[in-house]
């Protein structure tokens, strides 16, 4: 394979999105107008939340569908304190031990009962969104004010969103336990055999605990943004279009569905590529049934892309 073909094929999704600028900026040149682009930073955040605790889950063999409907149930608690006490310490405490006892719940029974981690996750997410409506009966909102929740949702440092340089700080730590620590190099054997890791002296149940803890850790930071941003909570909010986004990312992003292999650096592209689309499909009206529609396409051209790749790189390395 020539130099060329291996970068087009290890950086694809870079020289697409790219692409995709391109054509959307010729169609509406406003697309790339410094305003936008700063929408789509915003926009990106708690989607982006969610796809980096999706990442190390499905890295390691997993999955967890109960983040999107984890980060409403989060971000309603947030709103129920904030509206009870007036002020929002309390509520950031309850959300980060709310989320992490979710995790370990999730993890605890699929690495210590073996359960299956589609079924787990499946029913907190139903857990989750019957807690939602339990707490804040259906067509009630509480709104959030004061000064947290604008510095949150709408302040800027030098012209970027706090919110975005919190999440390109996280992905930042990120890169580096991924890439540079035992424990990102136990997610990754762990992904790729699970019996292998147990007899290289892995703590497998104890990593997988974690990972889940983490996961549920990153949904409530995606409830708390998320509320602040929208400046209201309620239930009924659409937590699995954040989920399927957020799984669409790493997915487009390179990581294998199967376990074993993904980046940090291909993740973040894979987001910023969901929130291209989101936002140029928004700009040129297009009806949101047809948003479905492309990025179903979309999701599935990657996954064929992506296990292509992944063949390749099998047959190159034998």
């Amino acid at each position: 394979m020539t130099g060329a073909a291996k970068l087009l094929r290890e950086y694809n999704i870079v020289f697409v999105t790219i692409g995709l600028c391109l054509v959307f900026f010729l169609i509406s040149p406003r697309f790339v107008s410094i305003d936008n682009m700063s929408a789509i930073s915003r926009q990106i955040v708690p989607i982006g939340l969610i796809a980096l605790g999706q990442f190390f889950v499905v890295v390691s063999g997993n999955i967890d569908l109960s983040m999107g409907m984890g980060s409403v149930l989060f971000a309603i608690v947030l709103g129920v304190l904030f509206g009870a006490t007036g002020g929002v310490a309390l509520g950031i405490i309850a959300v980060i031990v709310c989320s992490l006892a979710l995790g370990f719940f999730n993890g605890a029974l699929v690495a210590k009962l073996k359960l299956p981690a589609f079924i787990v996750t499946l029913s907190t997410l139903f857990m989750a969104q019957g807690l939602s409506g339990l707490i804040i009966p259906r067509g009630q909102q509480i709104f959030l004010m004061g000064d947290f929740f604008r510095f949150v949702g709408a302040e800027k440092f030098l012209g970027v969103y706090w919110s975005f340089l919190f999440l390109a700080g996280l992905f930042a730590l990120a890169y580096v336990v991924y890439n540079h620590t035992r424990w990102g190099a136990y997610v990754i054997a762990i992904g790729n055999s699970e019996e292998n890791a147990k007899l290289a002296g892995i703590n497998v149940d104890r990593v997988k605990i974690g990972i889940f803890m983490f996961s549920a850790l990153c949904s409530g930071f995606a409830g708390i943004i998320l509320s602040s941003r929208m400046g209201f909570v309620q239930p009924g909010l659409d937590g699995n279009g954040l989920l399927l986004d957020g799984i669409a990312a790493i997915i487009i992003g390179g990581t294998l569905i199967l376990g074993g292999r993904g980046t940090i650096a291909g993740a973040f592209w894979g987001l910023l590529f969901i929130g291209v689309i989101n936002n140029a499909l928004n700009l040129l009206n297009v009806v949101d049934v047809w948003h479905q529609v492309f990025k179903g396409a979309v999701i599935l051209a990657a996954l064929g892309v992506n296990w292509w790749l992944w063949q390749s790189r099998q047959a190159e390395a034998q």
